[in-house]
C-alpha cells in the first residue's frame, strides 16, 4: 500500500487569488483586495479604476442602508396610522351611539310633554278652575 492511497482522495488546490472576499458588515474592510486582483498598472484613480469602483460600491451600500431605513420608517408610520384610524373609528362609533341615545331620550321627553298637554286639554273647565 502506498502512502498516496491513504491520503485524501481529491487534492484540493487552494488559490487565494481566486477566493472572493466578502465585505465586512461594519464596512471596515473592502470586499476585494486590489493588490491581489488588479495588476499594479491597472490600479488608478480614474473613472474605471479600483478607487472609483470602491467609491461606487460604498455609495451603493449607503444608498441601500438609507433605503432600508426609510422603508422601516414608512412601515412604522403605516402601522401608527392604522392604529390612529382604528381609534378614530371607535370614537366615531361611540359618538354615533351617544347621539342616538340622546335623540331617543329627547324623543321620549317630547312624547311625555305632548301626552301631558293632551291630558290638560281634555280636562274640564271646572276641574281647571278648582285646581287654580
Amino acid at each position: 500500500m502506498n502512502s498516496s492511497s491513504t491520503s485524501v482522495p481529491f487534492q484540493s488546490v487552494v488559490r487565494p487569488e481566486l477566493s472572493l472576499r466578502r465585505r465586512d458588515p461594519l464596512g471596515s474592510s473592502p470586499p476585494m483586495e486590489a493588490d491581489t486582483i488588479v495588476p499594479q498598472e491597472r490600479r488608478k484613480a480614474g473613472p474605471y479604476g479600483t478607487v472609483a469602483l470602491q467609491e461606487a460600491w460604498d455609495k451603493l451600500y449607503r444608498a441601500r442602508s438609507i433605503l432600508e431605513a426609510e422603508q422601516t420608517h414608512l412601515r412604522d408610520d403605516r402601522i401608527a396610522l392604522q392604529g390612529e384610524m382604528e381609534a378614530l373609528r371607535q370614537r366615531e362609533q361611540a359618538l354615533a351611539s351617544r347621539e342616538w341615545h340622546i335623540a331617543e331620550y329627547e324623543r321620549l321627553i317630547a312624547l311625555e310633554k305632548a301626552e301631558e298637554a293632551d291630558k290638560r286639554e281634555s280636562e274640564s273647565t271646572l276641574s281647571k278652575l278648582t285646581r287654580a
